[in-house]
């Protein structure tokens, strides 16, 4: 498809090989967005991403390196990207938790789910907007909420202000990428010649 707005062309090209699959720029750029906002449809925010917090439960001041969104029980929560699942348990303090790897070392991680969706076990590959899990108050916690953090390499990110980069298709992978969509980008081109042609303008490339 192209798409026209106050000059701007963007064109989307359907690819799909194995885990990959969505819509990209000619260039391999995909149009959706790397990681969701949020992993969950969320109430309020009880607790801010904070290196010096005063923990409610332990009244000790410690760094809190996610953002707690709270929620009602039984909430679904959502892989904020494409990713394997990593790390799945519990822990006394963390309560059930699931972590995914995603691309380009970044990780994200969720804490004091109730329970864990169906399937979802060490290994899996899970895609954006996938349920994993649903909200709860496990481990230690004040009430039901989803701790929420991501992390590039060994630094944790404040979810708040992270800028997600665009994903990109692998560099291995835009060449069958071009070829397989090659058919496809030359009606493209063949429908804005006819279009230019009918309105009498040249259209953008």
């Amino acid at each position: 498809a192209d798409f026209f707005n106050n000059g701007r062309h963007i064109r989307a090209l359907y690819y799909e090989n194995g885990k990959t699959r969505g819509y990209f720029t000619p260039e391999g750029n995909s149009l959706k967005k790397g990681f969701l906002k949020a992993p969950l449809k969320f109430s309020r925010i009880s607790s801010k991403f904070s290196y010096k917090r005063l923990h409610p439960v332990l009244n000790k001041v410690r760094p809190h390196l996610g953002v707690d969104y709270a929620a009602p029980v039984g909430t679904p929560i959502y892989a904020t990207a494409d990713g394997y699942i990593s790390k799945k348990g519990y822990g006394k303090y963390n309560g059930n938790y699931i972590g995914i790897r995603h691309t380009n070392d970044y990780h994200t991680l969720f804490l004091h789910l109730s329970r864990f969706a169906k399937g979802v076990g060490l290994g899996k590959f899970v895609r954006q907007g996938e349920v994993i899990g649903y909200v709860g108050s496990t481990g230690i916690s004040t009430g039901p909420h989803v701790d929420y953090r991501i992390r590039k390499g060994n630094t944790y990110i404040n979810p708040l202000t992270f800028k997600a980069p665009a994903p990109k298709l692998p560099s291995a992978e835009v060449a069958e990428f071009r070829v397989k969509t090659a058919y496809y980008a030359t009606k493209l081109d063949d429908a804005l010649v006819r279009m230019a042609y009918a309105s009498k303008t040249v259209p953008v490339m």
